[in-house]
């Protein structure tokens, strides 16, 4: 991925305010790495957590974290609306679960975060266990860059 290519302000890139940035930029890895890439991209911040040369060992660093976008999604009201009055709060539940509780959910729910790939995944597989088939998206979805 061409980091200089897809270089924008912090905001555009949504860097959280508590991931950790690296400036190795004669690590072996920097090229493909999401922490590299946001330390580049910074924008006005002037305190972060970073990742420090010891980090990289044999050529490896501990702390490497592929530099990928994916299709974040948000909300399950079209999920919902396909299922039957019965399975819905078991549904419900079991993704509450999986999400780690109420307000989780509801910050999925209202696009506050959004579901990686493998989270969907799991979410869609939920339903087709139930037998659903037809019709299962998110409300929304966004592409992002994977912190």
């Amino acid at each position: 991925m061409d980091m200089d290519k897809d270089k924008k302000t912090q905001t555009d890139l949504c860097v959280p305010r508590n991931y950790i940035l690296c400036f190795l930029s004669e690590c072996s890895a920097s090229k493909d790495c999401a922490r590299f890439f946001a330390g580049r991209n910074t924008g006005e911040r002037k305190l972060a957590t970073v990742v420090l040369p010891a980090a990289v060992a044999d050529g490896k660093c501990e702390w490497f974290h592929r530099l990928r976008k994916i299709n974040g999604a948000w909300g399950f009201d079209k999920l919902f609306d396909g299922a039957k009055l019965k399975d819905a709060p078991s549904l419900r539940k079991s993704i509450k679960e999986y999400l780690g509780g109420n307000g989780t959910y509801y910050l999925y729910q209202h696009g506050k975060k959004l579901l990686k790939p493998e989270q969907q995944e799991w979410i869609i597989a939920l339903f087709r266990q139930y037998g659903y088939a037809d019709g299962l998206e998110f409300d929304g979805y966004r592409e992002v860059y994977d912190w």
